[in-house]
């Protein structure tokens, strides 16, 4: 692997970088070491695309990073909260389905090198994006040893996430929603149904009540993929 990067890919970047706010000159001052842009590059580069070069071992680097970015972020906002309210906002503010939702928000999709394969499976996509948005927190924050050039477009998103969770019963956890609305309304409680796997490491789940399917959820595990089965389940029950 080259140990320089492609003028064209690092303006790429650069323009990635300055729709999250980060401007070039001002990532290159930070301290006295160069700026590594095929850190970035590499946080962008899929598996699937090589093995050599890619963002696994950045994303495992990332998911510390933005639990503790949303970690400090939580107690700074919400510290007045209990510290169950808090974990139960950040096992979602750090899903992969707002991770996703925050990546698209800033086209990353467009920036990440990936197998034909990967980019057609629609299923594993969400996944995809989640993964590469923590390994350039991860890039980001190996260059600069600061939280606060993750924490300057990360907190916004972050508010506005914990603003909607706080708004829904139960804090955010949607199957116990669910089950307040269906047991309050009808005395019965709803069924999930798990799917079998398409080929995917994605999990996938139905939601069922009064032999009708209300909402069907993926996710990593039966837990996650049972929340956003509820999440959507309790959006088209409260609608009706």
């Amino acid at each position: 692997m080259s140990s320089t990067i492609d003028p064209r890919r690092q303006r790429e970047l650069v323009r990635l970088l300055e729709k999250m706010g980060l401007e070039q000159t001002k990532l290159e001052q930070v301290n006295s070491r160069k700026f590594d842009w095929l850190l970035i590059d590499r946080a962008l580069v899929h598996p699937s695309f090589s093995t050599a070069y890619n963002n696994d071992q950045l994303e495992f680097v990332g998911d510390s990073v933005l639990r503790l970015s949303v970690s400090l972020f939580l107690q700074e906002r919400y510290g007045d909260r209990a510290v169950g309210d808090l974990a139960a906002l950040r096992s979602h503010l750090v899903s992969d389905k707002t991770l996703a939702e925050i990546a698209s928000i800033y086209d990353l999709q467009k920036y990440v090198v990936v197998s034909n394969a990967a980019r057609n499976d629609s299923q594993a996509s969400r996944s995809l994006l989640a993964d590469a948005l923590e390994a350039l927190m991860a890039a980001l924050y190996i260059n600069t040893q600061d939280l606060a050039f993750i924490r300057k477009w990360l907190d916004p998103h972050m508010q506005s996430f914990a603003e909607t969770l706080l708004a829904i019963p139960a804090l955010g956890n949607y199957k116990v929603a669910l089950q307040e609305l269906t047991q309050g309304r009808w005395k019965r409680l709803p069924e999930y149904r798990n799917l079998p796997s398409e080929g995917s490491n994605l999990f996938s789940v139905e939601v069922w009540f009064d032999d009708r399917c209300w909402g069907r959820g993926q996710g990593k595990s039966i837990k996650a993929a049972q929340q956003e089965a509820a999440a959507i389940a309790l959006q088209e029950m409260t609608a009706t």
